[in-house]
């Protein structure tokens, strides 16, 4: 039971960074360790670390299989900018009391509280030449 109280936080935790940082790449893992096997076929000498040096660290030209180390995880950076602004008023501000509501009383005096039965259909009458 603890654990279903504690799994939709971190759901949500886990889309939000999802969205917000590049830890989305890391869907790309599995195509990281096949390119490593690919690599592996062509050269058994070459080990994890040397794939890494190979990929991410040195300066690497367009080769055979460049395509494919496109879309190794953390190749191709998304650019995402996320901004949280919180607007803190300063400590010396006066206090001023904000009026929300105004009261006025109007008040309107009719002549007569029956109003002619023509006024109300005048708009209704055909155009006149």
């Amino acid at each position: 039971m603890e654990i279903m109280k504690k799994a939709p936080p971190i759901l949500f935790l886990l889309i939000y960074l999802a969205a917000v940082t590049e830890l989305h790449q890391i869907v790309r893992l599995p195509v990281f360790f096949e390119h490593y096997k690919e690599h592996r076929q062509h050269n058994p000498s070459i080990s994890l670390l040397d794939f890494i040096v190979l990929h991410y660290v040195s300066s690497e030209s367009k080769d055979a299989d460049y395509g494919r180390d496109q879309q190794l995880p953390f190749k191709n950076a998304t650019c995402l900018e996320v901004t949280i602004s919180v607007a803190m008023p300063p400590d010396d501000l006066p206090e001023t009391q904000v009026q929300v509501f105004s009261l006025s009383r109007n008040v309107m005096q009719f002549k007569s509280l029956i109003f002619p039965c023509s006024f109300h259909f005048s708009i209704w009458q055909p155009p006149r030449a």
